[in-house]
């Protein structure tokens, strides 16, 4: 009988009949005892109702701790993001100022360059016309030279060939005859 609580009710009932007490008596004292056990389970479970509840309100309390601590984090937290958006717009316009006038420079430059090399081309072109002039007019030279120098020799060529026709041609003249008339007309 150490461990009442682990005989069942009935079992218990009957051991303590069987042992010579009368039935009244068993059934008030296992009534008593479970009165007993209730009131204590009842104190009990009271007492871990409150200490439910006090979980419950402290729980609570962390929880609006929580929210309140959350809110606090997302409103800190925008901020930041707001901070961090107005950051990358500045950022964003100095970049493109910053690029605008690159541009800009950079368009001033390439026409400078443009303008200088379309000097340098003009003068070069003019350059070279010059050259290619006096070149020509060195060549026309040499061609009108050699043209007179051809024809000098073109007259004295043709005043030869006039010489032998006119000493020539009788010459050949002559002798084709002679030969004509001696193969063919046998004189």
């Amino acid at each position: 009988m150490n461990n009442l609580a682990a005989y069942k009710t009935e079992d218990l009932r009957n051991e303590f009949i069987s042992k010579g007490f009368s039935e009244e008596a068993v059934d008030f004292i296992l009534l008593h005892n479970d009165n007993s056990n209730y009131e204590i389970l009842r104190e009990k479970m009271n007492s871990i109702e409150q200490q439910i509840i006090g979980v419950e309100k402290n729980l609570q309390k962390d929880i609006n701790h929580l929210d309140s601590e959350m809110d606090n984090v997302e409103k800190s937290l925008q901020k930041d993001i707001d901070n961090l958006d107005n950051k990358i717009d500045n950022i964003k316009n100095e970049l493109s100022s910053k690029i605008d006038s690159l541009e800009k420079s950079l368009n001033v430059r390439i026409d400078s360059i443009e303008k200088s090399l379309q000097k340098d081309i003009e003068n070069n072109n003019m350059i070279l016309l010059e050259r290619l002039n006096a070149l020509n007019k060195v060549l026309k030279d040499e061609i009108k030279n050699n043209n007179a120098l051809l024809l000098e020799k073109f007259k004295a060529g043709s005043r030869v060939v006039n010489l032998v026709s006119l000493i020539g041609i009788p010459i050949v003249t002559a002798i084709i005859l002679g030969l004509i008339n001696r193969f063919f007309l046998n004189w």
